[in-house]
């Protein structure tokens, strides 16, 4: 019994320091409560014998030196003082972990359910389905009550302040980098986190072998996203969203895993509900098949088991062959705002350089086998910018909006890229899009920073060479510049910079008819022309040219001619070019992208 009080708590914390993985999160922590109880119990035990009834108890462990009349003993000798001492110690040791116990309860539960309603009742029926462990979906959840993430808003925003982002007098550039979570639906959430999943999270299966390193002892299986150290409170974010997981810190990078089965049952609900549009989807469909099985058989010893889940282990991950999905690809903005965020796969914002004017340019980088999902992005980018029926056929004709397939480089699968550099779509339409919605990650200081940049040059500011240099400076302050790893000099935009860039007025105006004129000759800018020609027949039929030359063509004129008389004669919007000797046809100049 009195060596019991040593060897309990000590017995504890290595099974649950060394043997955690082993025993499990339950495991752990009944070993550890049951161990400190314990030790309570006997210490009060103790406190009566010895210190109330004054019998002094010795224990003799082993001789260390013995020698006639010279005796060293190695034990313990409890008396009055050391068990007053001892007692009053475990005491206020167990009552303090028993207070953690239950406020880390609280904390979780809050943070699991986090239930924001004026309903007491709503309440109670969202306890009581948990309680009961019944199979609550996503959608009953919903219906019950909407879940809630606890925003960290003043660790997030010293993180925005590290990260160099900084708050301007014009409410278009006061952008907020994380939404306003406490009034994110879970819907778009849950949409927003599955894309998410689609860039970042990678389906685990791990064999665990016996001592003899032939059989097998267990499978185990893990979602895992692992992201830059810079973007650990966004894995926060999601582990208080989902209620599931673990957090750690590896080096410098932050890793969220789910391994437990309860956890792994509820990532299920979610991709069941909300589908992955990537390859990953064809991991996830393997990785659910596998844990089905070896839950529902636990018994390894049948060979069509472990053979099974080795089938599936196999053929995920890198080593995907089979790329055929069974459902369609579904694609909407907060998928795409979640899939954009994933650090490090995907390029975003970048500045092409060493072209004069510079190009602002918005990319989405895959590889080759994942053509399809590139392809839906661009199709839904099309349909949900907001573009009219002249811009739409600008799109259809042109590359504005292009798709790019990249040669192989060296250790690495060929790629394919959606790339836009059109910088009325970007200004106009993308830029407005995403700024809807706001950012979790580092990501969304990449987006104040190009926003700025975009706006300068649409302004046509960038031809002042200050403002250029100014447009450069700020560009090495964005993407992997502004990590906190970083290792090469930064030489960050000071307030008053970013403010000239911010405010700088317009060098450019941009015409109805879609050209550009500067502001200081007041001289049409030729080279700077982003529009359609539309030609009406005498019986009202529409024939839409992409470019001067084609609508030459038609008319049967010269493109300089037919350029000339449309800046002279087309003043207004609504003003058609009648062409002599062309059969009563009649043209005008359409701006497109305004």
């Amino acid at each position: 019994m009195y060596l019991s009080l040593i060897i309990l708590p000590l017995l504890g914390s290595i099974v649950s320091g060394f043997f955690g993985r082993k025993v499990g999160v339950n495991g752990a922590q009944l070993i550890t409560s049951s161990g400190v109880i314990i030790t309570t119990m006997l210490s009060i035990l103790c406190f009566i014998e010895v210190g109330l009834n004054n019998i002094p108890v010795t224990i003799n462990l082993f001789r260390w030196i013995d020698s006639e009349w010279f005796n060293i003993i190695w034990g313990f000798q409890y008396d009055s003082l050391t068990v007053n001492s001892a007692d009053s110690y475990y005491i206020w040791w167990i009552l303090a972990v028993l207070v953690w116990i239950q406020l880390c309860k609280v904390d979780f539960l809050w943070a699991l359910l986090a239930i924001k309603t004026d309903f007491f009742g709503i309440e109670k029926q969202m306890f009581k389905l948990i309680n009961n462990k019944r199979r609550t979906s996503i959608a009953e959840c919903s219906q019950l009550s909407p879940f809630i993430i606890k925003s960290k808003t003043s660790f997030l925003n010293n993180r925005i302040l590290t990260s160099r982002a900084y708050s301007t007098k014009q409410d278009k550039f006061n952008m907020l980098v994380d939404p306003d979570l406490d009034t994110l639906k879970d819907d778009n959430f849950f949409k927003w986190f599955v894309g998410f999943a689609d860039a970042e999270s990678n389906f685990i299966i791990n064999v665990l072998w016996k001592n003899d390193k032939v059989s097998i002892s267990k499978f185990s299986f893990m979602f895992k996203i692992t992201l830059h150290c810079d973007d650990e409170y966004v894995l926060r974010i999601i582990k208080e969203k989902l209620g599931v997981g673990n957090l750690r810190r590896y080096k410098n990078e932050s890793i969220f895993n789910v391994t437990d089965k309860k956890g792994i049952e509820k990532l299920i609900q979610i991709f069941e509900r909300y589908n992955l549009n990537t390859t990953k989807y064809l991991d996830y469909l393997d990785f659910k098949k596998a844990f089905i099985i070896y839950n529902k058989e636990q018994n390894l010893k049948i060979d069509l088991v472990k053979d099974a889940i080795l089938e599936f282990k196999k053929n995920m991950n890198k080593n995907r062959v089979n790329f055929l999905r069974p459902t369609d690809i579904e694609i909407n903005k907060y998928w795409l705002l979640g899939f954009i965020e994933g650090d490090g796969s995907i390029p975003f914002f970048f500045l092409k350089k060493g072209d004069d004017p510079l190009v602002p340019t918005f990319s989405i980088e895959l590889s080759d086998d994942q053509l399809p999902v590139v392809l839906k992005i661009k199709e839904f980018l099309e349909n949900n910018l907001g573009f009219d029926s002249y811009s739409m056929f600008k799109l259809s004709n042109s590359s504005i909006m292009s798709i790019i397939k990249s040669n192989t480089r060296e250790k690495s699968k060929p790629s394919v890229l959606l790339v836009i550099k059109n910088i009325k779509v970007l200004h106009n339409y993308l830029i407005p899009f995403f700024n809807e919605m706001g950012f979790l990650s580092k990501k969304g200081l990449d987006f104040v920073d190009f926003r700025i940049i975009t706006n300068a040059i649409y302004n046509g500011a960038h031809r002042i060479d200050e403002i250029k240099e100014l447009i450069l400076k700020l560009s090495y302050n964005m993407n992997n510049y502004r990590l906190s790893t970083n290792k090469n000099p930064v030489d960050i935009l000071s307030k008053e910079e970013r403010d000239k860039l911010i405010y700088i007025n317009p060098t450019v105006n941009y015409l109805f008819d879609g050209r550009q004129r500067d502001v200081l000759t007041n001289k049409v800018l030729h080279q700077q022309v982003s529009c359609v020609y539309e030609i009406c027949k005498p019986n009202n039929e529409i024939i839409l040219a992409n470019t001067l030359q084609e609508a030459g063509l038609i008319v049967k004129v010269s493109p300089e001619t037919l350029s000339r008389r449309l800046n002279s004669t087309c003043t207004t919007s609504e003003q058609y070019l009648e062409i002599k000797g062309s059969l009563g046809l009649k043209i005008r100049r359409i701006g497109v992208f305004n």
